[in-house]
């Protein structure tokens, strides 16, 4: 699958998730809308080549028309004006361009990550401000020359989401790491920061939105600093074929987690368990079920585990069969080439006319059995046919031996 295609679907989920989490049983405060000023979010829903950025003062309650916003996409620089709602547009921009929106509100100087235009769909974004009413908003802060990195640490913040998916080989997994620098200045971290994949993953790769600090090697995700103040982003995907019904992944964690969120799509009997997952619910969207779990703040160097039971797998006996009567009819093949001879043309004839059956019969079942182990045919049926073929097979087989055990003619 294409990663713009898997970046599409995980930011659905993830905002499922949002939503699930988003009421908290204590009562505390949601954190401020500040906190997401500047992040490009992919909207599978706009059209393609369109950017829509949004200027609020505080809160969405506070919109800021009439308001001149700046696109940068390379040496061009395009400009809209925010409607009513806060909103300006730009549309007519080609897939891979990186981009920066920009916009000064009274005198606050508003700047969003820098980004690349998806291949398809579109890209949302906010840039807020402060509310000049809220008695915790200060001056906007001077502009200045960019500060040398310290050093420092950062976090993963509280968008960082686990996500794990039914897939039609194995169980895709997906990591939405959010970065988080919450000085006022670059930072470098004392050691990099590496996420080393679980021995089971397969076909690791990085997905669209991802910031370019990050480095997949094999299983080995390397984020390189420095970390500019606010959020680095970086989205991996990779893959667990089914083979078991129970699954345990464990994610050690190179810096700490200030709040574990995690999805799982439920299907069957799937569970999902984790021991730093105290909470979880189970809710519909998009015509299917899914498992939503968060837990607490989780320390550098915890190893995240997860066991999902009920999984989908393969048994191996259908393989092992198709492989025993490969065999058989390998030995059959032999055997009658050792005892056949040059017989009578009826008897040639009856012989080609048999080996043509055993083989059609033969490609049949191999077919019933793929298809039994890619959950397509029914298993009544399965059963009922597999046996008429074998039963079939094993006459050919014998009619086969007779043709070979009658003497030939002197």
């Amino acid at each position: 699958m294409k990663a713009s295609r898997i970046s599409r679907r995980l930011l659905g989920i993830t905002a499922l998730l949002a939503l699930a989490l988003a009421a908290d049983p204590e009562g505390r405060q949601m954190p401020d809308a500040r906190q997401m000023s500047g992040i490009p979010r992919p909207d599978p829903q706009l059209s393609s080549g369109v950017v829509t950025v949004r200027v609020i003062r505080g809160s969405f309650a506070n919109p800021v028309d009439s308001l001149t916003v700046n696109l940068t996409g390379g040496s061009t620089t395009r400009q809209s004006t925010t409607n009513a709602e806060g909103r300006a547009e730009f549309s007519g921009i080609a897939p891979g361009t990186r981009l920066k929106a920009s916009a000064v509100v009274a005198g606050e100087r508003l700047e969003s990550q820098d980004f690349a235009m998806p291949s398809s769909g579109g890209v949302r974004l906010a840039l807020v401000a402060a509310d000049p009413s809220s008695p915790s908003a200060g001056p906007p802060p001077p502009a200045g020359p960019a500060a040398a990195a310290q050093r420092g640490s950062v976090v993963l913040g509280e968008d960082s989401r686990f996500v794990f998916e039914m897939g039609e080989d194995g169980l895709a997994v997906f990591y939405v790491l959010q970065i988080k620098n919450a000085a006022s200045t670059p930072v470098q971290p004392e050691k990099p920061v590496l996420f080393e994949l679980p021995a089971a993953a397969r076909g690791a790769g990085l997905l669209e939105g991802s910031s370019p600090q990050a480095k997949l090697s094999g299983r080995g995700l390397e984020i390189g600093g420095p970390f500019q103040p606010g959020d680095t982003i970086v989205q991996v995907a990779y893959s667990i074929p089914f083979g078991k019904p129970n699954v345990t992944i464990e994610q050690p964690l190179p810096i700490a987690l200030t709040h574990l969120a995690v999805v799982a799509e439920k299907v069957g009997d799937v569970q999902l368990a984790s021991p730093q997952m105290p909470e979880q619910q189970t809710m519909p969207a998009n015509g299917k079920l899914y498992i939503a779990g968060r837990g607490g703040a989780v320390g550098a160097n915890t190893v995240l585990t997860f066991t999902l039971s009920g999984l989908p797998h393969h048994t191996t006996w259908p393989r092992d069969a198709a492989l025993a009567l490969a065999f058989l009819i390998l030995a059959g093949g032999a055997w009658s080439t050792v005892r056949g001879g040059s017989g009578k043309s009826a008897r040639q004839d009856r012989r080609r006319s048999l080996e043509t059956r055993r083989d059609r019969l033969f490609d049949e079942l191999t077919a019933l059995e793929l298809e039994h182990r890619q959950g397509i045919s029914d298993g009544a049926h399965y059963a009922a046919r597999r046996r008429e073929l074998v039963t079939a097979l094993e006459r050919v087989y014998a009619a086969l031996d007779d043709e070979v055990a009658v003497p030939r003619a002197s």
